[in-house]
């Protein structure tokens, strides 16, 4: 029988790896009914703040091909991706500068018995697109690029991964300030990170949660807004941990249209 291909091989791995913390991943869900309405209303602030300064009160978006702003579906944490859609606008001010990716983090010095969560946050894209194909999970004949190259604001033209990058640093230091452990899958554009990597960088944290923030664009001027994507529940896959993502998408998309009054266009 001829040896397994060094791909075949670290496939099986991580499969192996997924199935022996399946049961590890069960205790997620008390801890995000109490924990994520916090941390998604800091999302929301941050996200408004954010997005208000880049394109008056939402991010407006080229009409290029859709961003990758859909989950991987192999990641163990309960797993949700925030974003928002504009169409283009001659009537935003151009002045606006570009978001700052600079921030210094402020944890929390206060001791605390409970063991930190770990969340995890994924800025969707980088400065340049891998358009090389990998499989969309683990052990699948599907594939998908590896980092396609995102959207950009059609009045400031700033790049999609740039707007993401920025959000994900505010919100790190804002989770950081209340003692949660955050893991950055990227702090810089000069990067080459696919999504099978991000995906893995979660699942080796053994995170509590993996956000994925993105900023999609549509070729009709008419969509607007925010969603929440989380995981499919897949037999053997993400079915130990499609409820509890989508008890967190639910949350997280709740509170983002309550603080920007962005127009809600729901969960997928």
């Amino acid at each position: 029988m001829a040896p397994l291909h060094p791909r075949h091989r670290e496939t099986q791995e991580l499969i192996s790896r997924l199935q022996a913390r399946r049961a590890r991943r069960r205790r997620l869900r008390l801890w995000l009914t109490i924990a994520v309405a916090a941390l998604v209303v800091i999302l929301a602030i941050v996200a408004a703040a954010v997005l208000a300064g880049s394109t008056s009160d939402q991010p407006t978006t080229t009409p290029v091909a859709p961003s990758s702003s859909t989950t991987d579906r192999d990641s163990p944490s309960s797993t949700t991706s925030a974003t928002s859609t504009a169409p283009p606008s001659s009537h935003v001010n151009t002045t606006e500068g570009r978001p700052s990716t600079t921030h210094t983090a402020n944890p929390s010095t206060t001791a605390s018995s409970a063991p930190l969560k770990v969340v995890v946050i994924d800025p969707g894209h980088q400065a340049r697109p891998n358009l090389d194909p990998e499989p969309i999970g683990p052990g699948s004949r599907r594939t998908k690029a590896k980092v396609s190259s995102g959207t950009s604001g059609v009045v400031t033209g700033i790049p999609e991964s740039e707007l993401n990058l920025a959000i994900g640093l505010k919100l790190r230091d804002a989770l950081e300030a209340e003692g949660v452990r955050v893991i950055m899958t990227r702090t810089t554009q000069e990067v080459d990170l696919p999504n099978s990597e991000r995906a893995r960088i979660a699942n080796e944290a053994k995170a509590d949660l993996f956000i994925r923030i993105h900023a999609d664009g549509s070729t009709d001027p008419a969509v607007r807004g925010i969603h929440t994507l989380y995981p499919a529940s897949i037999p053997g896959w993400t079915d130990d941990i499609a409820a509890a993502s989508k008890e967190a998408a639910v949350i997280v998309q709740r509170e983002l249209i309550k603080a920007t009054g962005a127009r809600d266009r729901g969960l997928n």
